[in-house]
């Protein structure tokens, strides 16, 4: 039976929110054997840079409803600070949906929310603050608005003061916004004397608290010994502040375990429903800032997770997501010198190692990715090059076996597939379920295509700073090697058709020689348009380009993918190919041409004549393919006499 595949659709990956989230998800679909596919940008909604935050929030347009099961989706970080772009714009896309949807801690249009228990943690803080600390006067730094998750905190510190029969002043209830500034603004109302200062201030969230705190300590008052304050969301920033900031775990872990549960319950109705296992991390954390002697192990946390700067361990995988060991690898350098697209991709192919660990990487480029002339900035393209498909446990080494970029060793899919992987017998080849994280590609706000980081849903792996800088560095790269590539392509290709130039075709022949079997024959077609010079003199040069145009489209028309189409100069054009030919192939080849360039005279006003001739050699490496080239233009100028004496071949 196929394995049910849950999509998590978020953003911001790093923060706090959407990590916990995270970790709730992949742990319940763990549980029941489920595939997860995370689908999200890697920069924060509020992101300063909007041509990079636009080439990164081009990733949902990849989001197919046929390829998953149930979605869940996580609006907090979507609408931070209020930018709703991407929240309409999902909310518009996921009307249409088909499958089960539900939404985490916000309403997201018509679909079921399912709210983290904020309530609790608010009832556990103020009973530490009256019980521990023997507080009775209390201001309270609340949100926003009137949201379900602001009035269920509100909710849980008020339940508390009420069943202690302490008083509740409602002019002391102050509007913050969630953010630093709200509660610098509460701590300027203090030092100004506008207000006494409590005994506790409760804030709604760590980074009101920060604020607060922080201005304080500016102007002389002290937290703790002037005034208690605590926060809520232990985000990293609390735990380093000075006074370290008391703090409380919220359950947002168990919030996408409870939204993988609704899903379940839908797409598995018979199946049961296994409850979340509360971590212990879902806590409070006891800083400095409420008078309590700080807990090490919240406080020293955030450093033991960042590695900036230190030393690493090449045989402990918890190590690679390192930061130090990233830029001391030298990577974005290495990229951006590389010489050409395949080289490029090959030197990502040797760079993977900087983020294991993994069970397969791959890269997936939009089809026309090296086309300047064609970039676009919304979707990908309807077919997907599969540039680079890494499997950490390969015995198949070198660019060869993971890299598809060389003319005719390229790999393509369908964009409505996402990824080859979803069509393959994932519980045959891969026994545990699965997670795959999908982030954009991009250059500014240009659409390049994707990356995709596939894992264990045992060892889901570190998805964090590392990878996303990781991106960067291919991001620059592929833009580099498209511009040097657009270079090489105008040195070697002919402008007014596209085709090929004589320096292409010498670059390009020499690598398929070296790639040919030792049985492999070689065949030229040699083209040239009759009358070009009458045609000038008598229509004009215009007329003339109109029948090079014809017959470069003709010589195009008979070219097969892995074979090499010139324009030689003037009207002169080249075919060449290597592999298994037959003379009866080149000589449909032929017939091809001339029925093109046939019909193609019924519409012209000024009918085009060509002579055509080949050649079909076996090949020898140790030859130039010149003289096959040779013997084509012989047998091309035989016609050409034959036309002008009436002989009919």
């Amino acid at each position: 039976m196929k394995r049910k595949r849950i999509c998590l659709v978020t953003i911001s990956p790093e923060s706090e929110y959407t990590s916990r989230v995270m970790k709730g998800v992949l742990s319940q679909c763990k549980r029941y054997g489920y595939d997860v596919v995370v689908v999200t940008a890697m920069v924060s909604i509020c992101s300063y840079y909007q041509n990079y935050l636009h080439g990164e929030l081009n990733i949902y347009n990849l989001i197919n409803f046929d390829c998953f099961d149930g979605f869940i989706i996580t609006p907090i970080p979507m609408t931070e600070d209020d930018h709703m772009v991407l929240y309409t714009k999902l909310v518009s896309f996921f009307k249409n949906c088909p499958k089960p949807v539900v939404a985490l801690d916000k309403a997201f249009g018509d679909f079921p929310v399912i709210y983290t228990d904020d309530k609790t943690p608010f009832n556990r803080i103020t009973e530490h603050l009256i019980k521990e600390h023997g507080c009775r006067d209390f201001d309270i730094l609340s949100g926003p608005d009137e949201s379900p998750l602001t009035n269920m905190r509100l909710n849980g510190i008020l339940e508390v003061l009420n069943a202690n029969d302490i008083p509740v002043d409602e002019n002391r209830i102050f509007r913050g916004d969630y953010w630093y500034l709200s509660g610098e603004r509460l701590a300027l109302r203090y030092i100004s004397g506008e207000l006494d200062l409590p005994d506790a201030v409760i804030c709604l969230s760590d980074h009101m608290a920060i604020g607060l705190i922080n201005r304080l300590k500016k102007n002389n008052i002290n937290v703790p010994d002037d005034v208690i304050v605590t926060g809520f969301g232990a985000v990293r920033e609390a735990a380093i502040n000075t006074p370290p900031l008391t703090s409380y775990v919220p359950a947002h872990a168990r919030t996408g375990a409870e939204g993988v549960n609704y899903i379940r319950s839908l797409i598995d109705p018979t199946a049961t429903i296994v409850p979340y296992e509360e971590k212990p991390n879902e806590s409070l954390k006891i800083g400095a800032s409420c008078g309590c002697e700080e807990d090490f192990s919240y406080t020293r946390s955030p450093f033991l997770e960042q590695r900036d700067g230190t030393e690493y361990n090449a045989g402990d995988k918890p190590v690679w997501n390192n930061m130090t060991m990233l830029q001391e690898s030298y990577m974005a350098e290495n990229l951006t010198a590389a010489a050409d697209p395949l080289s490029c991709l090959g030197k990502i192919y040797d760079s993977k190692y900087l983020i294991k660990p993994f069970k397969r990487f791959y890269i997936c480029l939009n089809d026309n990715w090296l086309d300047t002339d064609s970039d676009f900035e919304e979707g990908y393209t309807n077919r997907i090059m599969l540039a680079v498909s890494a499997e950490e446990g390969s015995k198949l080494h070198g660019w060869s076996h993971h890299v598809f970029v060389t003319e005719g060793h390229e790999k393509y899919f369908p964009r409505s597939q996402m990824l080859p992987a979803f069509d393959e017998d994932l519980k045959k080849e891969f026994s545990d379920p699965q997670v795959f994280y999908f982030s954009p590609l991009h250059f500014g706000s240009i659409s390049l295509g994707y990356a995709v980081l596939q894992n264990d849903l045992i060892e889901p792996g570190l998805f964090g700073e590392v990878y996303r800088n990781y991106l960067r560095n291919i991001n620059n790269a592929l833009e580099m090697t498209r511009a040097k590539y657009r270079s090489t392509y105008l040195a070697e290709h002919d402008a007014m058709t596209g085709l090929k130039n004589r320096r292409g075709l010498e670059h390009s022949i020499a690598l398929k020689i070296e790639e040919a079997s030792e049985d492999a024959k070689i065949f030229a077609i040699v083209i040239d348009m009759d009358g070009l010079k009458n045609r000038n003199d008598n229509y004009g040069h215009s007329e003339g380009d109109n029948g090079i145009k014809l017959v470069a489209s003709a010589a195009q028309s008979i070219t097969e993918e892995n074979e090499i189409c010139v324009r030689g100069g003037g009207d002169e054009f080249f075919i060449l190919g290597i592999g298994g030919y037959t003379e009866q192939q080149m000589r449909e080849k032929i017939s091809r041409f001339r029925g093109y360039i046939e019909t193609a005279n019924e519409t012209m006003t000024i009918p085009v004549e060509a002579s055509i001739g080949y050649s079909l050699e076996p090949l020898d490496k140790s030859e130039n393919f010149q003289i096959v080239l040779d013997k084509a233009d012989a047998k091309m100028y035989e016609d050409k006499r034959n036309k002008k004496s009436g002989v009919k071949k």
